[in-house]
């Protein structure tokens, strides 16, 4: 009797390390990834107006062609991008050197819609190496507006104001509120409106008289009426990316361009310890020109 117990607790015991082992197996199978890295942005650049009036203005090559000479201001301040980082950062997650990484830039339309500015991109090696100007080109802010940052809010449009029932009175072009919903916004803002008789689209603010009133042309309602729905975000992607020479640097690539989405840029960074968006061409008290331009990125 003994031996069979002793037999059967063998059987039940090997059964049982099977099913264990099973399971382990199948749940690592199964397991999400914990590197949720490779799903996160980081910014590369942080809100800000134009570095220089042009590349050469920001970086003169003939004479600032070293390591040394890179900008030494952080990323907060327009300066360059540590992708690889060193021994002992704290709170700095995994980054793959020799990895393509994806870009997304954005800005403020200040002069209608399609404002532009222009970039360069330039990176070091390490310590000692030459500036590498990886790609030069200029981007086109389309309308799907920015939300996390560097503006906040529920809406794609209207995260600055988002006003029902806003009075129209044609003969002045003037919407007015009375909650001081338009705090905040300035001329060449971009607003999107829709109302009665009013053909809906977006439409720039040419004048803010003050908090509760501001003045847009182009109007096609002739109806004073009191239904209108003004929502305004200065802050859109850039939908549009044109690389003067993708063949600058080697796995250039653009992708969802012109759709009024958000553009992105790939580049392959392999061999870079460092880089930098250098942004021209955005000065926004200039017709057609972009202002405050950020940019995000992450390993692709």
């Amino acid at each position: 009797m003994k031996t069979k117990l002793g037999k059967i607790t063998l059987i039940l015991t090997a059964a049982l390390v099977v099913g264990v082992v099973s399971a382990v197996y199948i749940l690592s199978v199964r397991a999400d990834p914990v590197d949720t890295y490779q799903s996160s942005w980081q910014l590369i650049r942080a809100e800000a107006n134009e570095d220089g009036s042009s590349f050469a203005a920001v970086y003169n090559l003939t004479t600032e062609g070293n390591f040394d000479n890179k900008d030494s201001s952080t990323v907060a301040n327009g300066g360059p991008f540590r992708i690889i980082p060193q021994p002992g950062e704290v709170g700095t997650p995994s980054k793959t050197p020799g990895t393509k990484w994806m870009f997304a830039m954005c800005g403020k339309c200040f002069n209608d819609t399609d404002d532009t500015f222009s970039f360069d991109v330039v990176g070091w090696s390490s310590v000692n190496g030459m500036a590498q100007v990886i790609c030069t080109g200029d981007a086109v802010l389309g309308t799907q507006a920015v939300i996390a940052y560097p503006n906040s809010g529920d809406d794609a449009l209207g995260e600055l104001s988002s006003e029902t029932s806003v009075t129209y009175t044609h003969a002045t072009n003037t919407f007015t509120i009375t909650d001081a919903g338009f705090d905040g916004v300035v001329a060449g803002m971009i607003a999107y409106v829709t109302g009665k008789n009013i053909t809906s689209g977006y439409y720039a603010v040419t004048t803010a008289t003050d908090a509760n009133n501001i003045i847009m042309l182009g109007i096609t309602s002739t109806d004073n009426n009191t239904d209108s729905t003004v929502q305004i975000n200065p802050s859109f992607w850039a939908d549009t990316i044109n690389i003067d020479d993708v063949n600058t640097w080697p796995g250039i690539e653009v992708y969802n361009t012109a759709n009024n989405s958000v553009c992105l840029l790939v580049i392959d960074l392999a061999g870079l310890e460092w880089i930098q968006f250098c942004i021209y061409d955005a000065d926004a008290a200039t017709s057609e020109e972009a202002g405050e331009i950020a940019v995000f990125g992450k390993p692709w």
